[in-house]
């Protein structure tokens, strides 16, 4: 049942040393949507280390995901590497975090 165990960091108190950074919230919507290119797209944003959570989803996008970057210059970087250089990728739309107030992974058992 479990996992995976992993340490929930406070990005306030991370700030002083390495920054708040930027975490997006990403819609992806790909041009062909059979199983080989959701799984194609889906490796390969599961293998950098910028995107935290990936999600496929009904209806709208293809794919939400949320990213984090230390900043815009890295933001950008990730946007050439995993949307721009994939001719699959139709069209991408980013909302910036001004505030987290709610994080969690616990899930309910009852």
């Amino acid at each position: 049942m479990i996992e995976r165990q992993i340490a929930i960091l406070n990005p306030e108190k991370l700030s002083a040393a390495i920054g708040f950074g930027l975490t997006a919230i990403v819609e992806i919507t790909l041009d062909r949507q059979d199983a080989q290119a959701l799984e194609q797209f889906e490796k390969r944003v599961a293998n950098d280390d910028a995107v935290q959570q990936c999600y496929r989803v009904s209806p709208g996008p293809d794919f939400v995901l949320v990213v984090h970057a230390t900043n815009m210059p890295a933001y950008q970087a990730l946007t050439q590497r995993l949307f721009t250089s994939d001719a699959n990728v139709r069209n991408v739309k980013a909302f910036f975090s001004v505030k987290r107030s709610k994080f969690g992974a616990e899930l309910p058992l009852a």
